[in-house]
C-alpha cells in the first residue's frame, strides 16, 4: 500500500494554468483577444522571474499565440513545448485593439448584455464565453488524458480563458469571470481527476503586490 495514499488511488495529474506575461496592450487596457501581440520587456521579465518559482513541470503546453509561446519558453527554458489551438484567447471580433475609454461610446448596450450573460452573448465576429468554456474544458481533459498520474504540467495561455475554465470548475457563472482574474504569470493549481478541482489559485509569489 503507497503509505502517501492509504486508499491506493492514483494522484491525479496537478496542471498549472498560467496567464501569459504583459504586453504593451495589456498595459494600455486594449482588447487582445487573438490579435497577435508580443510581450513587452515587462512581460519578459515576469516569465524570466517565474522561472525561479514555479518549480520543474513534466510536460508544457501553450497557446499559438506568441505572448503564450515566449512566456512558455521564457519560464521553462529547455522543456518540448505543445501548442494547442483550443487554449488561444476569446476571439474579440470587432472589439480588438480597442482600448477601455472607447468601448462604452461604440458598445455600451453590448456590452451592458455581456456582463449579464457573457456565456450567451456573442461579441461582433467574435465567441461567446460558453464556447471558450467548452473547447478550453475539452483541451484540459485531453491534456490531462495524456498525463501520468502525479506529474505537473504547465498549460500557458490567457486571462478569459482561464476565467471561463475557474468558473465552470467552481460552479459559477460565467458572468463571475472577474472573480477569477489573474495578473500576468499568475496561476493556479487544478488537480485534474475524474471530477477536477481547484488546487490553488491566483498564485504569484514572484509579483509585487498589487
Amino acid at each position: 500500500m503507497d503509505i502517501a495514499n492509504p486508499a491506493g488511488m492514483s494522484t491525479p495529474p496537478l496542471l498549472l494554468l498560467i496567464r501569459h506575461g504583459q504586453t504593451s496592450w495589456n498595459l494600455h487596457r486594449r482588447v487582445l483577444g487573438r490579435t497577435d501581440i508580443p510581450l513587452d520587456e515587462t512581460g519578459r521579465r515576469q516569465a524570466t522571474d517565474l522561472a525561479g518559482v514555479v518549480g520543474p513541470v513534466d510536460a508544457l503546453y501553450a497557446s499559438p499565440l506568441s505572448r503564450a509561446r515566449t512566456t512558455a519558453e521564457l519560464a521553462f527554458p529547455g522543456r518540448a513545448m505543445e501548442l494547442v489551438g483550443d487554449l488561444t484567447e476569446m476571439h474579440q471580433g470587432e472589439l480588438e485593439g480597442l482600448e477601455a475609454h472607447e468601448l462604452g461610446g461604440r458598445y455600451g448596450e453590448l456590452l451592458t448584455a455581456w456582463n449579464a450573460d457573457p456565456g450567451a452573448v456573442r461579441l461582433p465576429g467574435g465567441e461567446t464565453m460558453r464556447e471558450v468554456q467548452d473547447r478550453a474544458l475539452a483541451a484540459l481533459h485531453g491534456i490531462a488524458a495524456r498525463s501520468s498520474p502525479g506529474q505537473r504540467v504547465a498549460v500557458v495561455t490567457h486571462q478569459l480563458v482561464i476565467s471561463a475554465v475557474l468558473t465552470a470548475l467552481v460552479g459559477e457563472p460565467t458572468s463571475a469571470w472577474r472573480s477569477r482574474t489573474h495578473a500576468n504569470t499568475a496561476w493556479s493549481e487544478l488537480l485534474w481527476g475524474a471530477t477536477p478541482e481547484l488546487h490553488a489559485f491566483r498564485l504569484s509569489p514572484h509579483l509585487p503586490p498589487s
